[in-house]
């Protein structure tokens, strides 16, 4: 029997993801890509996850960097996530970046901003999964996620 590869992306997209961008370099040269396999690792130590693909152009800045920041996007960011999910140059030009303690800029309107330090990085099949330690974070009280569910975007409402 062969395994249906699309068949299988098709039963995980019945998983609900939150959608976030992973920013790496400096705050002159920033780059950032849109990342949904995104997870919580453990709070003591806090460490959180995300999963790139090995065939990623940018592999090697992504894997290789030192300090990374996570943005958590709001319902309003699916622009920024279909631009930074394709392949190209990656840059974020034009968009508004916080300042943050490790020196990685974040997206300044994201619901949350969390300042990894890299831990490790696995191999898991045809991606690698990267390991931070968070050092800093912030965010918002309020605001809908930005969600990818069946191949498509969506948002759930925010508490009132």
């Amino acid at each position: 029997m062969s395994f249906d590869t699309r068949s299988f992306r098709q039963a995980l997209g019945c998983f609900p993801t939150g959608v976030t961008v992973v920013t790496v370099g400096t705050a002159e040269r920033p780059k950032g890509m849109t990342v949904n396999s995104f997870a919580s690792v453990s709070l003591d130590p806090p460490q959180i996850l995300w999963c790139m693909d090995c065939r990623s152009s940018h592999y090697h800045t992504f894997t290789k960097a030192q300090n990374f920041t996570v943005s958590v996007l709001g319902s309003a960011h699916r622009t920024v996530s279909d631009r930074l999910a394709k392949p190209g140059e990656h840059n974020l030009e034009g968009l508004a970046l916080s300042k943050t303690q490790n020196g990685v800029p974040g997206l300044a309107d994201a619901l949350a901003v969390l300042e990894c330090r890299l831990q490790a990085v696995h191999e898991g099949g045809d991606h690698a999964i990267i390991v931070g330690r968070v050092e800093n974070f912030h965010y918002s009280k309020t605001g809908a996620p930005l969600v990818f569910y069946r191949g498509r975007y969506g948002a759930l409402a925010e508490d009132g």
